[in-house]
Parts: structure tokens; C-alpha cells; sequence
């Protein structure tokens, strides 16, 4: 990258200035021995130090804090090195990667300082050999710890943290995390805060993907969303985006029968959809660590994530051996993903499916003993919503399975009555009170959800 500086090292930094406000997340995991020169290792030592005074990393502010006699290393001067390391930084290598591969190389290397004192001691007689076993145990526990981050966070630190969220939030003029974009859903189930794992629970075809989307739409206006779908590619999920905004009919457009002013209409949906930092990963790697990988990387490349989706928490992979139920597996997999959005503090949401016993029922309740893995599940998750749309069971089992006229014409009463509705159950919520319901329309040929009170064909709308 820069002649006589190690690339790795330079790209590191490169990368880190690029996106500085990464910087905390990779800071205490390498020491200053990481670095084999002594420019880089200096740069990152006032990194540490920056951050450490809460001052934003820049190349003003290290100008300022590192003091480099330029002729020593022969560079012109500290701010054309920094920025030579930011347009030489590819990103080929994301984070990460770097900072394992620099890990990495400072612990072969002290490994082999230490094998080869180890190696003159056992020749020259000057331990014995349950010495030399003693020392080395001794060594190799020390480098585990060193290469550990450090253990626990103050209160004070911690409530830092919690007081620079809260300031931001309120120079935004916003609570506190993401809002639903629904009222409805914003008074039943509350804010969706960082480090949430959330979940969507439903019947397969009542809308939960639509919901997702819309979600994440909403969300994407603010801070980049990312949807992780093993079920429908990009161009799936970006088609019935486009047909909820205009309204075109989806029959329509498959059959490719739309006419010229709705081709239009989704032309002119789809630039208005420009610059919406909504963005989908089809992948069938759906295990927990592909992931965790995914997240990562779209945080660097975004620098930041406002909520990431799973569809469906069924297609994942926890990635541990041994036979299990559906139900078990589910459990498993909230577990981990429980796990993970509080490692990346980023709030997870997983969309899930219910159990046949759902349409099998008489009835027209949905409960969360219908999703798999019950109250395990329910027990990981931060929040848990249940929604579906009666008058969809209704006209696709109760009627058609109705023993007589009587049966029927109840049943066709509460089909009007649920006719463009949708229920929704609050089953779990960790900052409020849980088991209470609320209804809002549904639009089917927009796919979308909205407040009862509002006109499912407004534009600002999902």
C-alpha cells in the first residue's frame, strides 16, 4: 500500500478513519504490540487515546495529539500519511478481518520469542522439565487474557453511554429508538430500541413480510436496515414494494398484462424509492455465524444499522450438533440471536411461523403456544408481537368447513366484520405491559398495514 509501512497495518488505519465512529467496537481488541511499526503503532496508540477522552477520531485530532518527527519515518508529514492510508484503503478486508489477522501474527510472534527462551533453557540445563511445563502453562494463560477484551464496563461508563443516546435522541427531536410507523403498533408494543431481538409471529400469508418491510422501510429513513431472507431474493421483495405503493394489481404483473400508465406508475415508485437505505441479502447460509458475519460487515460498509430482519427464524441454522424438534430448534436459534443483537447492538427481529393447530382450531384466536417453541421462545425475546387477519382463517377454513347454514352465516358475519383487518397481540413487552390486542386495516392489494383512522391510498403511507 505505502512503500516500507506494513499493509495491513496501513489499511487498518485507513479503514478506521473512514469510519471512526466504528472505532469503539475494535479499540480493546489490539494492543499496541499488533503493530510492527513503530508510525502505525504510534497512530494507534493516539487513537486509543482520543477515544479514551471522548474526542471524535479525525485526522485534525491526531495531527494534534500524535507528535511524529516526519524526517524519522520518511513521510512528508503525519496528515499525508493518514490520508494516503484512507484512499489506499480497499475494504477488501473488512474490520474484522484485520484485527484477527493482526491478532493473529503478535501472538506467533510471541509464541515464538517464548519457544525459543523455552528452547535455551532446556539446552543449557537451567530448568527442569516441570519447570519449563510450569513457565509455559503460566505463559499461555497471561496471552489468553491479554488477547481477551477487558472485563466489565463501569457504571459510569455505562451510564455515559446511556446519556449520549438520550442527548442524540432528544438534538433529533425523537425518543429513544425506532418508532412502528403505525400508531397503533406504537401504543401496543413501544419503541424499538438498540439491542432489541424482537419477533414476528403469524400465520404463513396474513402479512408478516409486509409488515417486515414495511418496518424496515420506515426505519431506513433514519439509520440502514438489512433484511436476511433464506425464502424471496431482492428483486422478489422489491417487486411487491412496488405493487403496495402503487396499488397495480399483483395478478397483473405477473401475468405481464399491465398497461403503459402502470408500468409508469411502478417507474416512478421505484425513483422515489432512491436513496431509502433499505437493503436485502438473499442467502441459503442461514447459520447463526453467516449471519453475525453479514451484520458485521454491513455495519462497516454502512457505518451503522438501524434494526436487521430475519425471515424466518425456521430457516436458520444455531449450528449445533445433535437431533432435535422444530420446536427445540427454534428455541435454540432465538437464544442465539437473543445473544447476538446485544453483542452487536443492533435489534434483531424475527419473523416465525405457527403450527397447523393454528387453522385446525374452531376459532378464530391466535395464541403463543400456536408458535414453535412457546414460551422458550418468548422467554429470549426482548418483545414478542402476534398478528394475523382473521377474515383470511375465516373464509379459507371456517367457512369451507362450516357442518351447516347456520355455521355458515356466522361465519360470514365475522368475515364482513373482519373484512381489511388485521388483529394484533402484544404476547410479550420488556419495557411495558403485554396482553393487550389492537386492530388496524389492512390493504390487500398494497400489502400493507395502517391505522384505522387513515387512508390506506395516502403516498406517504406503506
Amino acid at each position: 500500500m505505502i512503500e516500507g509501512f506494513p499493509e495491513s497495518e496501513c489499511e487498518l488505519l485507513g479503514l478506521l478513519l473512514q469510519t471512526p465512529e466504528t472505532f469503539p467496537a475494535y479499540g480493546g481488541r489490539l494492543s499496541e504490540d499488533a503493530f510492527t511499526n513503530d508510525l502505525t503503532r504510534t497512530v494507534w496508540t493516539g487513537m486509543k487515546t482520543l477515544q479514551k477522552a471522548g474526542t471524535q477520531i479525525s485526522i485534525p485530532a491526531l495531527r494534534e495529539k500524535v507528535s511524529v518527527k516526519e524526517g524519522q519515518y520518511g513521510i512528508p508529514n503525519l496528515t499525508a500519511f493518514l490520508m494516503t492510508c484512507m484512499q489506499q484503503a480497499t475494504g477488501e478486508l473488512s474490520l474484522d478481518d484485520l484485527v484477527d489477522l493482526l491478532s493473529e501474527r503478535a501472538t506467533k510472534t510471541k509464541l515464538t520469542e517464548f519457544a525459543g527462551e523455552l528452547l535455551k533453557k532446556v539446552n543449557d540445563g537451567r530448568a527442569s522439565t516441570q519447570e519449563i511445563a510450569l513457565d509455559a502453562a503460566s505463559y499461555l494463560s497471561q496471552l489468553a487474557a491479554s488477547r481477551s477484551s477487558s472485563v466489565g464496563v463501569s457504571i459510569h461508563e455505562a451510564g455515559k453511554d446511556f446519556m449520549d443516546e438520550l442527548i442524540k435522541a432528544q438534538q433529533d427531536g425523537e425518543p429513544r429508538g425506532h418508532d412502528w410507523g403505525i400508531r397503533a403498533l406504537d401504543d401496543l408494543m413501544g419503541r424499538i430500541v438498540m439491542g432489541d431481538f424482537g419477533l414476528i409471529i403469524g400465520p404463513s400469508g396474513h402479512g408478516k413480510s409486509a409488515l417486515a418491510r414495511g418496518l424496515a422501510k420506515h426505519i431506513a429513513m433514519r439509520e440502514p436496515t438489512l433484511t436476511i431472507s433464506a425464502e424471496e431474493t431482492p428483486q422478489d421483495i422489491a417487486a411487491k414494494d412496488l405493487i403496495a405503493a402503487t396499488g397495480v394489481d399483483s395478478r397483473a404483473v405477473e401475468q405481464g398484462s399491465i398497461n403503459q400508465q402502470e408500468t409508469e406508475q411502478l417507474v416512478y415508485a421505484n425513483q422515489g424509492q432512491h436513496g431509502i437505505q433499505a437493503f436485502f441479502e438473499y442467502t441459503d447460509d442461514m447459520r447463526v455465524s453467516h449471519i453475525e458475519m453479514l451484520v458485521r460487515a454491513f455495519k462497516h460498509r454502512r457505518g451503522g444499522c438501524g434494526a436487521v430482519f430475519i425471515d424466518t427464524i425456521d430457516d436458520v441454522d444455531p449450528e449445533e450438533k445433535g437431533s432435535r424438534s422444530n420446536a427445540e430448534t427454534v428455541a435454540l436459534v432465538c437464544r442465539k440471536l437473543d445473544k447476538l443483537s446485544t453483542k452487536l447492538q443492533v435489534p434483531i427481529i424475527g419473523l416465525g411461523q405457527v403450527k397447523t393447530i393454528y387453522n385446525e382450531r374452531p376459532d378464530i384466536s391466535l395464541r403463543m403456544s400456536d408458535s414453535y417453541g412457546g414460551q422458550a421462545v418468548r422467554n429470549k425475546a426482548s418483545w414478542v408481537l402476534l398478528m394475523h387477519r382473521p377474515q383470511k382463517k375465516i373464509g379459507d377454513n371456517l367457512i369451507p368447513s362450516a357442518s351447516s347454514d347456520l355455521e355458515r352465516e356466522k361465519w360470514q358475519t365475522r368475515y364482513d366484520e373482519w373484512k381489511d383487518k388485521a388483529k394484533f397481540i402484544c404476547a410479550k413487552r420488556r419495557r411495558g405491559p403485554d396482553g393487550k390486542t389492537v386492530t388496524t386495516g389492512w390493504s390487500g392489494p398494497r400489502t400493507m398495514f395502517f391505522d384505522l383512522d387513515d387512508n390506506p391510498n395516502q403516498e406517504d403511507l406503506w
